[in-house]
Parts: structure tokens; sequence; C-alpha cells
């Protein structure tokens, strides 16, 4: 599991500096001020080349916030987007290769809380 946290360290570093976000958890926190994020789950798979290993990352970040409106949460699923499409870097004997947006939704649970989904394929594989 040394690829997940090594790519988790990268979008975790990425991700702390939006405006407007309280914080970048692997879990729901309990007492976060939102809007938050969360990064996961993640599922990771095999995308290793005859000359090393590598692994395939689908990994969801999730924006919590309070409400039921996606006035808050949809310009942070933005911001996140445009945060990860950049990511790269090199971390615990791990490279990112690339970093690409797959889908984004937004889904309320009835008790006054809403979330934006945007799930990312990042792959990497292992440095010598």
């Amino acid at each position: 599991m040394g690829a997940s946290l090594a790519m988790q360290r990268l979008m975790v570093a990425a991700l702390s500096g939006l405006d407007g976000v309280n914080g970048v958890f692997d879990g729901p926190p309990a007492d976060a001020e939102p809007p938050y994020l969360v990064i996961g789950p993640e599922l990771l798979s095999d995308w290793s080349t005859k000359s090393g290993a590598g692994h395939e990352h689908r990994v969801q970040v999730r924006v919590w916030d309070r409400g039921r409106s996606g006035a808050r949460v949809r310009p942070l699923m933005a911001a996140v987007e445009a945060a990860l499409a950049d990511l790269g870097g090199t971390l615990d004997g791990h490279r990112l290769v690339s970093s690409r947006f797959v889908r984004a939704t937004v889904l309320g649970d009835g008790d006054d809380w809403i979330q934006g989904l945007v799930e990312f394929r990042l792959r990497s594989s292992a440095v010598a």
C-alpha cells in the first residue's frame, strides 16, 4: 500500500491550500467545521509494465457542507478538479505519472448535509 499512501500525501498537499476549505481528511472527521474535504474511498489496481511496478488509483474526493444547496459545494468541486489536474511529483519511491478527472456529482443526504463527489484516476509507477 505504499503507492496508495504516497498518492494520498501528494493529494493532501495539493488540496490543503484551497480557499474556503476547513480541512482535508482521510475519513469523516469528528468535529470539523464544514466545508471540508475527505479523500477516499480509493480503488487500487495493477498498472505494471514489463519494466516496472505501477498502480492505477481510482480516488474520490468528497466535498462536505451543511445545507441542502450545492451553491457552495460546486465551486469547491471545481477548485478540487483544478488542483488535481496538474498534480505531479515523486514521494516515498512512487512517481505520479498522470492525474485525470473521471466524473463528479452532487448528493444530498436528507439530513441537512450535502456532498460533492469528484473522482480521479491517478497512475503511479515505482521509482528505483
